[in-house]
C-alpha cells in the first residue's frame, strides 16, 4: 500500500510539473499573432453550408478577428494551457460579437490561445481588441459587390501601405480553395509590429493569385 501511495505522488508531482510548465512555456517571452480573417472566405469554405449569420444576404461582414495566439519565438504556440484565471463569462464573450462574428468564437479562442497568454480573459479580449482598433484596412482590400481576383503579394502589399509599422516579415496571407483566407500579423507583447518565425513565414500563401470574395 505504501509502494501505491508513493507512485500516486509520483504521478500527481509529474502532472503538476507538466501543468506547470505548459504555463511557464506560454509566459516565457515569445510573442502574438493576430489572425484576422476575410469572412466572405471563410463563408464559401464553411459558414454558409452551416447557416451562419455572418453569411447572410446583407451581413456585409468583412475583416474580423479569428484570435490572437500567443507563439514561441523558435516557432510553434502552446494550446489548452493550464490557469488560475476562470472561464469567460457570457457578458465577456458575447462583447467580442463586433470584432469576431460569434460569441462561441471568442470563448473557444480564449479555452485554446488566451488561456495561454497569461492574461485573465477580460485583458486578453482588450488586448485583441486594442491590437485590432490600431489597424487599417484599405479599400483595395474591401471586396464590396464584387469579388476581387489579387496576387497574395498585392494584398499584403495595401495592407502594410495602409500600416506603415508593418514590414515584409511581419505579415503572412494565408489561402485555402483559391480564396485569401487571412492575414496574420505577428505582434510583440506590448502589441507592436515585430518579424515572424521563420517556420510562420513558410507557412504564407503560395498561389499566383488569390479572390477575396464579395460580402454578403
Amino acid at each position: 500500500m505504501r509502494w501505491i501511495g508513493m507512485v500516486a505522488m509520483a504521478v500527481a508531482g509529474l502532472v503538476f510539473w507538466l501543468g506547470q510548465g505548459a504555463q511557464e512555456r506560454s509566459e516565457d517571452g515569445g510573442y502574438l499573432v493576430l489572425a484576422l480573417s476575410w469572412s466572405p472566405s471563410w463563408c464559401a469554405a464553411e459558414g454558409d453550408a452551416r447557416g451562419d449569420a455572418r453569411c447572410a444576404p446583407g451581413a456585409g461582414t468583412g475583416w474580423l478577428v479569428h484570435g490572437l495566439w500567443p507563439q514561441h519565438e523558435a516557432g510553434g504556440w502552446p494550446e489548452f494551457c493550464d490557469t488560475a484565471h476562470p472561464p469567460p463569462d457570457r457578458r465577456m464573450t458575447g462583447a467580442m460579437e463586433d470584432i469576431m462574428g460569434s460569441a462561441g468564437l471568442a470563448r473557444h479562442q480564449w479555452t485554446k490561445h488566451g488561456s495561454c497568454s497569461g492574461l485573465s480573459p477580460a485583458a486578453y479580449f482588450d488586448r485583441t481588441r486594442a491590437a485590432f482598433a490600431a489597424l487599417t484596412f484599405p479599400e483595395t482590400i474591401r471586396a464590396r459587390d464584387a469579388s476581387l481576383r489579387l496576387a497574395p503579394d498585392a494584398v499584403l502589399a495595401a495592407f502594410r501601405a495602409a500600416n506603415p509599422a508593418v514590414a515584409p516579415d511581419m505579415v503572412v496571407l494565408t489561402c485555402r480553395q483559391g480564396n485569401a483566407q487571412e492575414i496574420r500579423l505577428c505582434l510583440s507583447r506590448d502589441l507592436r509590429p515585430r518579424p515572424c518565425d521563420p517556420d510562420l513565414l513558410s507557412r504564407g500563401c503560395r498561389a499566383g493569385q488569390v479572390t477575396l470574395p464579395a460580402k454578403p
